[in-house]
């Protein structure tokens, strides 16, 4: 049995990300999933996915939720000016997170994500850190930036993830969604960059060259993916996107 026949491609939280990955592959990659502006962005008030929103707010939005007895809940909605794919494709620029950090207050990587995971209500409320949040939010608002958003792969990444297939001659992918209900096999050959970013749903958390030597993968609440590859590819990866290498110690709770 393996990651791919049991269906557990994701690895626990506290298990090692390259002992999770062993029997595929040597080197792991924590690639953080990046900010952007889009170019001459002037009718954004917020810079965010998704906000968060007040009961009454929430019930007036949603006529399911009048009736019921909401409390103790916090309610995010998603951002109605988040940029499209393809806006985000014509008009967008990446904004590397060591940008966000050496323009801010925020000391590394591990405040700056713990900062995004306090703005979706991901933490319980001991280990929030609104300061951390505030500090990024005034600077992403001052200077029109977009956030990322969790839990999916990005139009940059997704764009980085082709390009990556192309350079290694991968031409057969495999997506999967995060259930394992769907399976789609893609030919890169058939596909330019842009309809192999489209192809791709929110909800598809694996993907992988059909003989397994390429695997990126996400999880649900996460602002970064993983990529596991052979020591013959991870200095290509390390180029070409913005994160990490695992080591022996970490796991998906890297940032703790």
């Amino acid at each position: 049995m393996s990651i791919f026949t049991e269906n557990k491609i994701y690895p626990e939280e506290e298990t090692p990300l390259k002992e999770h990955f062993s029997e595929f592959y040597d080197s792991v990659y924590v690639a953080s999933l990046p900010f952007f502006r889009i170019e001459n962005e002037t009718k954004s008030k917020s810079f965010k996915a998704s906000e968060k929103i007040t009961v009454e707010q929430a019930k007036a939005e949603m006529k399911e939720l009048k009736s019921l007895k909401l409390e103790n809940v916090e309610i995010f909605t998603s951002n109605k000016d988040y940029p499209k794919e393809k806006e985000i494709y014509e008009n967008g620029v990446l904004i590397k997170w060591k940008e966000i950090v050496s323009n801010t207050e925020l000391s590394d990587s591990i405040e700056l994500n713990r900062a995004l995971k306090t703005s979706i209500g991901a933490y319980k409320k001991k280990l929030e850190r609104q300061d951390l949040l505030k500090t990024l939010n005034h600077y992403t608002d001052l200077e029109k930036i977009w956030h990322p958003s969790e839990g999916g792969f990005d139009l940059f990444t997704k764009k980085k993830i082709y390009q990556a297939f192309k350079n290694f001659n991968k031409d057969i992918i495999i997506i999967v969604d995060e259930f394992f209900e769907n399976t789609v096999e893609l030919d890169l050959t058939k596909l330019s960059e842009y309809e192999f970013i489209d192809k791709i749903d929110y909800k598809d958390y694996y993907i992988y060259s059909s003989d397994r030597e390429i695997l990126f993968t996400i999880e649900w609440d996460s602002y970064f993916c993983l990529v596991a590859v052979d020591k013959n590819k991870i200095e290509y990866i390390e180029n070409h996107f913005e994160g990490f290498i695992a080591d022996e110690k970490t796991t998906h709770l890297w940032d703790w």
